[in-house]
């Protein structure tokens, strides 16, 4: 079950591999997206295509309000299947 949580918590899994991935190849490259759905994928168990929805989701929410602010919206948009 997909809640505003583990959005989020999906979202800061994803950037934390992002990172790892920059670091270790010195630039960050769009190859990196394949590889850190899959990690997702696999951390989380669900479909790759759930998680990159839920990244998706958390990062345009993120984008335009402070974290608590954006749970509640991710919530809302959950429940009403704006998603």
């Amino acid at each position: 079950m997909l809640d505003s949580r583990k959005c989020l918590e999906i979202y800061e899994f994803c950037q934390s591999q992002y990172k790892k991935l920059e670091k270790k190849t010195g630039y960050y490259s769009p190859k990196h997206d394949k590889v850190v759905m899959e990690l997702a994928s696999k951390e989380f168990q669900m479909s790759e295509a759930t998680i990159n929805n839920a990244f998706d989701l958390a990062a345009q929410t993120l984008s335009k309000n402070n974290k608590s602010k954006s749970e509640k919206i991710i919530r809302n948009k959950l429940i009403h299947g704006i998603f």
